[in-house]
């Protein structure tokens, strides 16, 4: 092999191996939030909307089309993400009611989450990519997934039970 391929590859490599340590090694509180917007639908077509400030599943056609939610996202490690809707100023959080988790919408701003990990841990899903679909499970509620159900314009919610008529796999595409 060509001694200046080599010596090319070696410092490209090197340079990756730089670059990533450098960034890996920035405390939590020091790395900058990157807001981006995506669409999400399920498996079954229904994207997120709007209704009586909840959050709903359902189709969307013609003039309702404009009434699909984007989801704004916000990364925090390679495989745990802050979810939220309306430029970030409505984030999903996970709370723990009895024996049971509820999704709810709360009025805060998502690039202030990640400065506290105890206080963005209700926020925080586990996103989890299989093939051309990802899940969400709850960081606060391991097991508990958000999910929709398979009757249209229902609430968009958190199960901890796999069944047909609960959809946890969604389909994520960015803006």
């Amino acid at each position: 092999m060509d001694p200046c391929v080599r010596l090319r590859g070696f410092l490209i490599t090197f340079l990756l191996f730089l670059f990533h340590s450098e960034t890996a090694s920035l405390p939590f509180e020091k790395m900058t939030p990157k807001k981006q917007a995506y669409r999400i639908w399920d498996i079954c077509q229904k994207t997120f909307y709007l209704r009586n400030n909840q959050l709903v599943a359902g189709y969307l056609q013609g003039p309702n089309s404009n009434l699909e939610e984007k989801i704004d996202l916000v990364s925090i490690d390679p495989h745990s993400v802050l979810l939220g809707i309306h430029d970030g100023s409505l984030c999903l959080a996970c709370v723990k009611s009895g024996d049971t988790v509820l999704l709810r919408l709360e009025a805060v701003n998502i690039t202030d989450l990640n400065k506290d990990r105890n206080e963005s841990e209700r926020f925080t899903f586990i996103k989890s990519e299989n093939g051309s679909t990802c899940s969400f499970e709850s960081a606060a509620c391991p097991g508990w997934f958000l999910c929709t159900q398979a009757e249209p314009d229902r609430p968009v919610s958190l199960s901890n039970t796999q069944t047909e008529a609960i959809i946890t796999k969604f389909y994520f595409q960015k803006e």
